[in-house]
C-alpha cells in the first residue's frame, strides 16, 4: 500500500468536518491511496497550513468566516500552484461550477449529494489529473507554452475528442427516454464536471 495522501479540508462546520473525516477514513481501508486528513476552519488558517506542509489535495468549503463564494477558491488557487483543489458547497450553482473550473478547480461537490466512497474517488481522481497536467508541463496560468508548436496538433485532437464525449454525456443526461438512477446521474454529473475542467485547461 502506498503512503497516505494528505488531504487538507478547509471547513468551518464541525458536523460537516466530522462526516468528511469519517467518510474518508471509513472508505480508505484496502485502497491504494488511503487518506490522512487535516483540517482548518478558516481560509487564512488553511493557507498557513499549506505554507508549512504541502497537501496532496485540498477540499475547500466556499463559505467560510473569512471568505465567501468565488473569492475563496480564487484566493486559494493564487497561493496553491500545482495543488489540486476540490470545492465543497451547499449551493448547486452552475455558474459557480463553471467559474471554478475556469480558475483551475478540479471538481465541485454539493454537500449532501455524495457519500464517503464518492468523495474518496473524487479526491483520488483530482490528484491523478493534477499529476498528469504537471507531467505535461501544464500550469493553471501558463499551460504548454514550451514546445507549443509541437504539442498544439495533439491538444487540438484531444479537445475535439473531449467535445464529442461532452456531447454524449449531456445527451444521456438530457434526452434519455429511460429514467436514470440517482447513482447513474451522480457518476455522469461527475464525468461532466471533469470534462469541463479538462476542456477549460486546454482552452487557457
Amino acid at each position: 500500500m502506498s503512503s497516505p495522501k494528505r488531504v487538507l479540508v478547509i471547513e468551518d462546520n464541525e458536523g460537516d468536518m466530522d462526516l468528511i473525516r469519517l467518510g474518508l477514513t471509513a472508505n480508505s481501508s484496502g485502497q491504494t491511496a488511503p487518506f490522512e486528513v487535516f483540517s482548518a476552519d478558516r481560509l487564512s488558517a488553511g493557507l498557513a497550513a499549506m505554507s508549512k506542509e504541502r497537501p496532496a489535495v485540498v477540499l475547500l468549503d466556499l463559505y467560510l468566516p473569512d471568505s465567501q463564494g468565488a473569492e475563496t477558491f480564487k484566493s486559494l488557487i493564487n497561493q496553491a500552484a500545482g495543488v489540486p483543489v476540490v470545492v465543497l458547497s451547499a449551493r448547486d450553482d452552475e455558474d459557480l461550477v463553471v467559474n471554478a473550473a475556469q480558475h483551475g478547480v478540479q471538481d465541485y461537490l454539493v454537500k449532501g449529494a455524495f457519500n464517503g466512497k464518492h468523495l474518496g474517488r473524487t479526491l483520488r481522481c483530482a490528484i491523478e489529473r493534477q499529476a498528469l497536467l504537471t507531467a505535461l508541463g501544464m500550469s493553471r496560468k501558463d499551460p504548454l507554452q514550451s514546445d507549443a508548436h509541437v504539442l498544439s496538433p495533439v491538444w487540438n485532437e484531444v479537445s475535439t475528442s473531449l467535445t464529442s464525449i461532452h456531447q454524449g454525456v449531456t445527451t444521456v443526461l438530457d434526452d434519455l427516454a429511460a429514467p436514470l438512477s440517482e447513482g447513474q446521474r451522480q457518476h455522469l454529473d461527475a464525468a461532466l464536471r471533469s470534462l469541463n475542467q479538462l476542456r477549460s485547461q486546454l482552452q487557457q
